[in-house]
């Protein structure tokens, strides 16, 4: 088939490099692809597709509502615009329907336009992908060096990557106007996900108590953006996990974060 990915970050790349086992693949982005594209701008393709797959996002708690909305919703909405496909896959977030953060509404916006306009589709929402190049991750891994981690309770069930992998490429001819909700087999909090990473590199992970009140009002009257920022309390206590996991439903064992 005829494919195009849209966005060459971590999910992007690794998809495209499962993906042309079997399919033709052609890739947007800003730089380093077939159609050098910023999204958040108009434009259209010729090119026709079988399947279009967006992965370009921001992360969660970095940046500003309004930017969120440029990137998110006027982003996705310039894509199916621009771009002629029979069907249209979306990585949406775990949340998306649920926590009041301007991450997570505009990811649910997004979805409601990938519904209404496009001819078929597959919406993903993951919890945390889990791999290398994750930029979360690797920031998780350059604090190693200090030993100590805040021990946050937000709670999260990582998907490895190449759990994740699979089920995007399987949506290629599966899951037709389906919403699927997907995580790993094991949930725990940033603090146990930290400790693994910090493991992994050779080092102890000394988990300091996290104390939100005193968290609470410094983001509350910090002027800083991004992490800095009141929104971002929605955040700190939410359960990133799944009542149902469609992830095994599909794939049955899935891998363990180690």
């Amino acid at each position: 088939m005829n494919i195009l990915v849209a966005g060459n970050g971590f999910i992007g790349r690794n998809l495209v490099e499962a993906l042309r086992e079997e399919h033709t693949v052609k890739t947007l982005d800003r730089d380093k692809a077939t159609f050098e594209q910023d999204i958040t701008e108009n434009f259209s393709i010729e090119d026709e597709f079988d399947v279009v797959f967006h992965t370009v996002g921001l992360a969660p708690g970095m940046h500003s509502a309004k930017k969120y909305r440029k990137v998110h919703v006027e982003g996705t909405r310039n894509l199916l615009k621009a771009v002629e496909t029979e069907k249209f896959v979306y990585i949406s977030a775990l949340g998306a329907d649920k926590v009041d953060h301007s991450y997570f509404r505009t990811k649910k916006e997004a979805e409601d336009l990938v519904k209404n306009l496009s001819k078929n589709y597959t919406v993903f929402r993951p919890s945390t992908v889990f791999g290398r190049g994750n930029k979360l991750l690797e920031m998780i891994g350059k604090a190693s060096r200090t030993r100590f981690f805040p021990d946050f309770s937000t709670e999260m069930q990582p998907i490895h990557i190449e759990d994740f992998t699979e089920l995007l490429t399987r949506s290629v001819e599966d899951f037709d106007g389906e919403t699927l909700e997907v995580a790993g087999p094991e949930e725990m909090s940033l603090g146990e996900l930290a400790k693994r990473i910090y493991a992994s590199r050779g080092r102890k992970c000394y988990r300091v108590p996290f104390v939100e009140s005193f968290a609470s009002l410094g983001l509350r009257i910090s002027p800083l953006p991004g992490l800095f920022s009141s929104e971002n309390l929605e955040l700190l206590n939410q359960r990133n996990t799944v009542d149902f996991n469609d992830a095994e439903e599909i794939l049955g064992e899935l891998k363990q974060i180690k």
